[in-house]
């Protein structure tokens, strides 16, 4: 999740919006996003503004952490967890 929201920033100079990240990582719903983003939350990597729209800034651990996941080309953008093999 913490790869998706760098990246959308970076791409369009603002944070996204739930609907955004929704989108750039194909889950179904936003409720889904919602949950990545309490849980990289608890986590340390992003601080959000409680009733603000796009008001997600990665901390310095999430700045990291997408960092590392970027330079890993072509990397999902959900929380890093590794994918199930089929």
């Amino acid at each position: 999740m913490v790869e998706a929201v760098a990246r959308f920033r970076a791409e369009h100079g603002y944070p996204p919006s739930i609907r955004d990240l929704q989108k750039a990582a194909g889950f179904s719903s936003t409720s889904v996003v919602a949950s990545r983003l309490r849980a990289c939350e608890r986590a340390g990597l992003i601080v959000r503004e409680a009733r603000v729209s796009r008001a997600i800034t990665l901390t310095a651990a999430g700045r990291a952490l997408a960092a590392l996941a970027l330079e890993g080309e072509p990397a999902s953008a959900d929380d890093g967890r590794p994918e199930h093999a089929a």
